[in-house]
């Protein structure tokens, strides 16, 4: 009784995963490698502030030396009983030697390097973050339209497979009107042929489907062997698309342009740090040393002296071979550089609006006029199905309507799936969501016609 069960459990499918766009995009945030590598660059920038802040706090070492002397000079001055006892406990003349060492120094002034790298480090992780925002912009951009395309995918085979119905049901109707001798054997011909040409339609369809599922699979990390469904439409359950507010858009805020801000910053501190090495450094320090002679090899029986000292270094740099002169003309040009890349990017990003917006003007009206010649397609295959039923027509009608119906409506998918990948690559040009206000695509339609607009 087990095993039967045991056998149904190992056999029955994966569960079903079921994504949203939004979760889709959540995912692809979650699990994907390349934010993975994004994060992982803050914490590098993260790691580099630290270090930075180093410079600026005290230092403190410890050491144990022990030092082994197998010949010294001083050997010859072993017969003399009043000198050689006097190296025999000192670091000229002992065997073995320990030293127990404490050190400490504290930069006191270098110029303004160390407050330099320091900017410098945290404009570096504002660029990390800015350009770990540009990232997740970039992927959720990218799983929006494999979303979208698998949409579109899967909806265009219902409109294969509802077409290849339509052709069977029109075949069955037609061979019933050759039977009863209302028809002529050629409209058979014509119906079977037409049947027939409706199932590469439905494969290309169903193979389209499948590969922009694998696509959006390997964005949001899907294994392949689990079925996947994808639970947003392209057209809300009521008819309605997210039509655009963009008269009232406010300035790109892409972050994009902070990664830019932020690799300025980090050059103009790194000419400050060029030109510190210019001007004198100072800094204070301390070292507290005990030291040991012992006559054999183990430390713990002998007697440790103690010295400790302090210092006061000023450091001067008075001629390095035009070392500094060079660095610092380095880094102004690498600074002019990075202004230059800014404005480039500054540049881009208002480009990028530009053609955005234009494009989703230009999508919005695609969308209503596809929809205007959906209704009149699907019309004129009514008013011909009913004409062919009554003998006032051709199957070469019948035909001819469906087949404009047929391809109505895949361009309408098209247009639609056109108008939300424009709103997304807005809302990428921007770097912030677009507000949307939902209205039928009849409506859509009815004002495109009504303002004569051309898509």
């Amino acid at each position: 009784m087990i095993a039967p069960l045991l056998l149904l459990l190992l056999t029955q499918a994966p569960d079903t995963v079921r994504l949203t766009l939004p979760q889709a995009v959540e995912r692809a945030l979650t699990s994907g490698e390349e934010m993975r590598r994004a994060r992982a660059q803050v914490r590098e920038a993260d790691g580099q502030v630290t270090e930075a802040l180093a410079g600026a706090l005290p230092q403190v070492t410890g050491s144990v030396v022990y030092t082994r002397q197998f010949a010294s000079i001083f050997e010859d001055l072993s017969g003399d009983t009043t000198i050689a006892p006097l190296f025999r406990n000192s670091p000229f003349g002992a065997a073995n030697t320990w030293n127990v060492e404490l050190k400490a120094t504290q930069l006191l002034w270098s110029g303004g390097k160390v407050g330099a790298g320091l900017k410098a480090a945290k404009a570096y992780r504002r660029g990390a973050n800015a350009q770990a925002d540009e990232t997740a912009g970039d992927i959720a951009f990218r799983v929006k339209r494999a979303y979208l395309d698998a949409a579109v995918a899967t909806r265009l085979v219902q409109i294969a497979r509802a077409g290849y119905e339509q052709a069977r049901d029109h075949l069955t109707q037609v061979q019933r009107f050759q039977q009863a001798g209302t028809r002529a054997e050629y409209d058979l011909l014509r119906a079977q042929v037409d049947f027939a040409n409706q199932e590469p339609t439905v494969v290309a369809a169903e193979n389209g489907q499948t590969l922009a599922l694998l696509e959006l699979r390997r964005l949001v990390n899907v294994p392949a062997d689990r079925p996947l469904e994808l639970t947003t439409p392209l057209v809300g359950p009521d008819g309605t698309l997210p039509v655009a507010m963009i008269d009232s858009l406010a300035p790109a805020t892409r972050s994009a342009i902070a990664a830019a801000d932020a690799a300025v910053a980090l050059r103009q501190q790194m000419v400050r740090v060029a030109r510190a090495d210019r001007l004198p450094t100072l800094s204070v320090g301390t070292t507290l040393s005990n030291q040991a002679f012992p006559q054999d090899v183990s430390p713990f029986d002998a007697r440790f002296r103690r010295n400790w000292n302090a210092e006061v270094r000023l450091s001067v740099p008075l001629f390095l071979g035009l070392r500094t002169v060079g660095s610092v003309r380095r880094a102004e040009a690498v600074l002019d550089q990075a202004r230059a890349e800014r404005d480039q990017v500054a540049e881009q990003v208002a480009l990028d609006v530009a053609q955005a917006r234009a494009e989703l003007e230009r999508a919005q009206a695609l969308v209503g006029a596809r929809r205007a010649t959906v209704r009149q397609a699907q019309r004129a295959q009514h008013l011909a199905s009913v004409r062919y039923a009554n003998g006032m027509s051709t199957q070469l009608e019948v035909t001819d309507a469906r087949l404009l119906a047929q391809q109505a409506e895949p361009n309408e998918v098209q247009a639609a799936r056109a108008y939300l990948f424009a709103l997304g690559q807005l809302e990428r040009a921007l770097g912030r969501p677009v507000p949307v206000e939902a209205r039928p695509i009849d409506q859509i339609a009815n004002a495109t016609i009504k303002e004569g607009k051309q898509p």
